[in-house]
């Protein structure tokens, strides 16, 4: 996991102290109004820099978004305040989350084992906040299925490098074409 605590940043490697509890402060730090909580989370990381800008960069390479941003759909899960559920299901495989201090890419990767776990605690918690009255148009039902299903295909797929080659060889083809048609 060193290599992953690793981020270069405009030609610049900083090394990051990367434990799940370090990033959980850092979680609850940005709930805050704080003026010092970029400086406080630099301090956390084990950096010099507490820009913003600093920050927002280590904060999408870590959450794929940056800190602080609201999304726009419902929550169903909030790392801080659901801790107690998902630390049960860590505690089930042997983690006591509050004596051991696991890297946050090794929590990362068994918090979504646990989410996608249908017999976790956390599951059921999630599976009770999402929970809608089903209708009773069996069609209705059937398009809110799938709309999920299509969701959850597309966050769970590999990249496709095949697609942006194929991509490429459609826009080359168009290119020569035009080339072509020019000659004529």
């Amino acid at each position: 996991y060193k290599q992953l605590s690793r981020i270069e940043i405009n030609g610049k490697t900083y090394n990051l102290n990367l434990s799940f509890k370090i990033v959980l402060k850092i979680f609850r730090l940005f709930e805050t109004n704080s003026p010092f909580k970029f400086k406080k989370s630099a301090e956390l990381l084990g950096i010099s820099e507490s820009t913003p800008y600093i920050i927002n960069k280590i904060s999408n390479y870590l959450f794929g978004t940056q800190i602080g941003n609201n999304l726009r759909e419902e929550k169903f899960f909030d790392i801080n305040l659901d801790y107690q559920y998902y630390y049960a299901d860590f505690y089930k495989i042997g983690i006591d989350l509050n004596k051991e201090n696991i890297d946050w890419w090794a929590f990362n990767s068994i918090l979504n084992s646990i989410l996608l776990d249908e017999f976790s605690t956390m599951h059921k918690i999630i599976s009770y906040r999402t929970y809608e009255k089903p209708s009773k148009n069996i069609k209705v039902q059937e398009e809110k299925e799938h709309k999920f299903r299509m969701k959850m295909k597309r966050k769970y797929a590999l990249p496709n490098v095949q697609s942006s080659n194929n991509a490429l060889q459609k826009l080359w083809s168009y290119v020569e074409k035009k080339v072509g048609e020019k000659k004529e």
